[in-house]
């Protein structure tokens, strides 16, 4: 009878032992938190952790987000958001924090933030960053040091947007600053983006000439036709000095009706000069003053 229970005894403690190695085995792991940057892929150089902790330090005392970063090998069949919210509550962080997860062995990666980093940084904008700024091509193709780099450097341009605070990189991500000479490979995709880029920069100046040309003419049609009402408005084209000069005329000719054909003397109108003087009834006060 003993030896019957013992032996019950022994087979559900083995069931157990089993039923809880099953259950380890199913759970994904997580790793410790190890301070501003928890590298358990060895992923990182000891440069790149150290100018991350640094900056680190400097972004919580301007505007109290503190940034950490966790590097793994494998997500255990958890989907990488996920893993990073579940990893986000096991570090016990806060509205104030920012943590960016990276798989090494499997070329994903993903962010994850407190209420209060959501409300200037939203993740649409970190999700930016990360697909567009260099990272994602970096990372996938294991350059994680520039994968790093490049994403503070544009991560430091956001908050100095969204927070009103520039924060002086300094040497931290030197390599990766905007006047740095570069010493990583470019994706293709950058060259791509550039090349479209400056092609429709061309087409909107092409655009833009032309319809300065356009314009141009335009106005000079519509200065015409402003000049041309303005001439029919003074009398088909009689401007004040045309009408002047046609009523000399005509009083030249009304002087040499009254005077007749047949008289000749001073300022009778055989000269231009006589004809206007005549016109303007000047000749017979000149015989006068003779």
């Amino acid at each position: 009878m003993k030896t019957t229970i013992w032996k019950s005894i022994a087979a559900v403690t083995l069931a157990a032992a089993l039923l809880l190695s099953a259950c380890a085995l199913g759970e994904a792991r997580y790793p410790a938190a190890g301070g501003t940057v928890t590298d358990d892929a060895n992923a990182l150089s000891q440069t790149m952790t150290a100018d991350i902790a640094a900056y680190a330090d400097t972004l919580v005392a301007e505007t109290d987000v503190r940034v950490h970063v966790a590097m793994v090998l494998f997500l255990d069949g958890e989907t990488v958001q996920t893993y990073a919210d579940t990893l986000f509550t096991r570090w016990e962080l806060g509205e104030n924090d920012l943590l960016l997860l990276g798989a090494a062995a499997e070329d994903t990666f993903a962010a994850a933030s407190g209420s209060a980093v959501k409300a200037r940084l939203s993740d649409a904008s970190l999700k930016n960053l990360l697909y567009t700024e260099g990272f994602s091509a970096r990372f996938k193709a294991q350059q994680y040091d520039d994968a790093f780099g490049s994403f503070f450097v544009a991560f430091n341009h956001l908050v100095a947007k969204q927070y009103g605070t520039e924060i002086e990189l300094g040497e931290r991500f030197k390599a990766y600053q905007p006047n740095a000479v570069p010493t990583a490979t470019v994706p293709p995709s950058t060259l791509q983006d550039n090349i479209a880029d400056a092609a429709s920069g061309l087409a909107e100046a092409t655009s833009s000439l032309w319809a300065s040309t356009m314009n141009a003419i335009t106005n000079s049609v519509d200065q015409y036709n402003d000049d041309s009402r303005q001439r029919d408005e003074n009398g088909g084209g009689l401007t004040p000095t045309g009408w002047i000069v046609l009523a000399i005329i005509v009083m030249i000719v009304l002087g040499q009706s009254r005077r007749g054909s047949g008289r000749r003397h001073s300022g009778c109108g055989c000269s231009p000069i006589g004809w206007i003087l005549g016109g303007l009834g000047l000749g017979e006060w000149i015989r006068r003053n003779r």
